[in-house]
């Protein structure tokens, strides 16, 4: 499945003294089981954005096509795209609500139209996915810990079966240990399902980390949209809007201004850290 982004703006009441542009001539093209990093500063309309890519927000100019269909279209189907299109919001454990696990992960399916049989058949498998042990499917959500809470929310989209997830700031309010594990999930569902993930992020570490392509944002605008090692190369123009380099590129930094033979380009701490190893070596790796 693949979505174009065609010089997409929105416009917060429009016409009234509140009017405020939170996007502006926004273009770019989702490739099927892409891995995109999506940052920018706060209130740099990233959050704007991703909710017109399954159509909840409509364009106030430009267009979403979702494998060709225009999102804004009179009569697009929005409920299919939502199937194939899956958006997990921002702290989305405050979104549970039903007395079990098993019937919040089967809440989606069972809207999509889903007898209840294969409803639950899905949610068992979408929490297996995410790394949810049987024996907590029939407890309260909220007798949960809270990345166990993410899970259940971020299974109850996988139990709809997207071909795209796009997730808003999903390794938010969790310690080290959390964030890891939350990394690591959505590595493996990428890598299990063929899923097109794009994870919109704060923390540069993270996108370092997990993703194949980034997209800065900056006051509304693509400011970037490249490779985590072409974008992270431009530390001063990301500096400008904001925004720091993950922990290994602003080491290889530091260490390239201190005078150490570090290459450009890295930020991935596995990375710096063989480079420093060859540079006291003699840079030849012997």
């Amino acid at each position: 499945m693949s979505i174009e982004v065609r010089n997409l703006s929105h416009t917060y009441a429009p016409d009234t003294p509140f009017q405020a542009v939170a996007v502006h001539d926004i273009s770019f093209t989702l490739g099927d089981g892409e891995l995109v990093g999506l940052i920018g500063h706060t209130g740099s309309g990233k959050t704007t954005l991703v909710q017109h890519l399954n159509g909840l927000m409509k364009p106030t100019a430009g267009s979403v096509l979702v494998d060709g269909v225009d999102l804004a279209q009179k009569g697009a189907d929005l409920a299919a795209i939502r199937k194939e299109v899956g958006l997990v919001f921002q702290y989305p454990e405050y979104q549970l609500f039903e007395e079990s696990v098993l019937k919040d992960i089967a809440f989606g399916p069972l809207n999509m139209g889903l007898g209840r049989e294969e409803a639950e058949a899905r949610s068992r498998e979408a929490a297996l996915l995410v790394g949810l042990p049987e024996s907590v499917l029939e407890q309260s959500p909220f007798d949960l810990s809270g990345g166990q809470k993410r899970r259940v929310a971020i299974a109850g989209v996988l139990a709809m079966k997207p071909s795209t997830l796009i997730l808003d700031e999903p390794a938010a309010g969790l310690d080290p240990a959390g964030r890891r594990e939350m990394l690591d999930l959505l590595r493996s569902l990428h890598a299990s399902r063929g899923l097109t993930l794009v994870m919109v992020s704060h923390s540069m570490t993270d996108v370092a980390r997990l993703c194949r392509r980034v997209l800065v944002m900056n006051q509304g605008r693509l400011a970037m949209d490249g490779t985590p090692g072409e974008v992270f190369s431009r530390p001063e123009e990301l500096k400008s809007m904001g925004l720091g380099l993950p922990r290994a590129a602003a080491l290889a930094l530091a260490l390239r201004e201190a005078g150490f033979p570090i290459p450009e380009g890295l930020w991935r701490m596995e990375d710096v850290e063989q480079a420093i190893l060859d540079a006291l070596k003699g840079g030849n790796g012997a």
